[in-house]
């Protein structure tokens, strides 16, 4: 399987108007010039934390009959799951019954034929090494219909510090720059204020192709999914003052 690699949405760095900061009574000849610079940080961290959607669908000429046949495939796959479950977290996050209508013809009216009862579950993995032995403890249960890793919020706060004094550095340098286009020197910027912004999106996701049905697999075969990668970004406003 290739190898994906989804980054975090990131702002473009750019160089804001200059202009004079008066406060109250102060001559704007003296006024000191305002610079308004946004910096950018970004680094690539491994994905550590997976999320599975598996699902069951059953139809049976009554709704009692399905209800409970996809209630005994989702209840057989969280008790496969009980043996992973100090580094996963299970939730039924669907439950549905709902009735299949006969094609009618001319002049005739739609009766229930059967019904059909849909149960979804989400697997939130905190360690991918175990991803392909979660996929193949349910799969002779419940359908699995994809998976998104990405970066868990532990892992993302780890590296906020380090993003932070890099997108500060980097506004900061604009800002040298600035002065220097001027006919000042860069140790003449001053910070007035620093506003943290940051945005961030999913990784990289497997898609069964086609859905493996559990009434169709032949065994529990784990199937080879790699977690990749994911661009964290950082921006930062910083808004810095030259004297005149």
């Amino acid at each position: 399987m290739k190898k994906t690699v989804l980054a975090l949405s990131a702002a473009a760095v750019c160089v804001a108007s200059a202009a004079p900061v008066l406060a109250e009574g102060q001559n704007p000849m003296t006024a000191p010039v305002q610079i308004s610079m946004q910096g950018e940080a970004s680094m690539t961290v491994a994905n550590d934390e997976a999320v599975i959607l598996f699902s069951a669908e059953s139809r049976r000429p009554d709704a009692v009959s399905a209800s409970n046949d996809a209630a005994k495939r989702g209840n057989a796959a969280i008790e496969a799951l009980k043996r992973f479950s100090d580094k996963i977290d299970v939730g039924t996050t669907g439950l549905s019954t709902n009735p299949v209508y006969t094609r009618a013809k001319e002049g005739e009216v739609s009766e229930i034929g059967a019904w059909e009862a849909r149960e979804t579950l989400r697997v939130t993995v905190r360690d991918v090494s175990v991803v392909s032995d979660v996929l193949a403890a349910v799969v002779g249960h419940m359908n699995y219909e994809g998976i998104t890793f990405r970066v868990s919020d532990k892992a993302e706060r780890a590296q906020r510090d380090e993003l932070l004094k890099a997108a500060v550095a980097d506004a900061l340098r604009q800002a040298g720059i600035v002065a220097e286009s001027i006919g000042r020197k860069s140790s003449d910027v001053s910070v007035a204020s620093v506003r943290i912004g940051s945005h961030s999106a999913g990784g990289p996701r497997y898609y069964a192709a086609p859905m493996m049905k559990a009434e169709r697999a032949s065994a529990n075969v784990a199937p080879a999914v790699s977690a990749g990668t994911t661009e964290v970004s950082l921006t930062v406003t910083v808004e810095a003052r030259l004297p005149r």
